[in-house]
């Protein structure tokens, strides 16, 4: 059964733990903040892309603040150049 969340920023903060892993990762030194987010359903501009990467990218930038990243590829990383497409044989 999918798991039912709050809002996106609750799903974006579940991809990494919860709130205490979060706040721990950003070095806030209580939950109140990253509970606040939740919330009011609004990540600061400047945690945006690290809560995303903290996520394992399971919530895109996009869909936590699409007034700052109007298009849904903005600011997802791009495919590494290192791993080449396997051969075909």
């Amino acid at each position: 059964m999918p798991q039912e969340f709050k809002n996106i920023t609750e799903q974006a903060v579940k991809a990494v733990g919860n709130i205490s892993a979060v706040s721990r990762r950003f070095g806030f030194r209580s939950v109140q903040s990253v509970a606040n987010w939740i919330e009011k359903n609004h990540v600061p501009s400047e945690r945006v892309i690290q809560l995303c990467e903290m996520g394992g990218w399971s919530v895109s930038p996009h869909d936590l603040r699409p007034d700052l990243y109007p298009n849904k590829g903005d600011a997802l990383p791009k495919p590494s150049a290192a791993k080449p497409f396997p051969k075909q044989i």
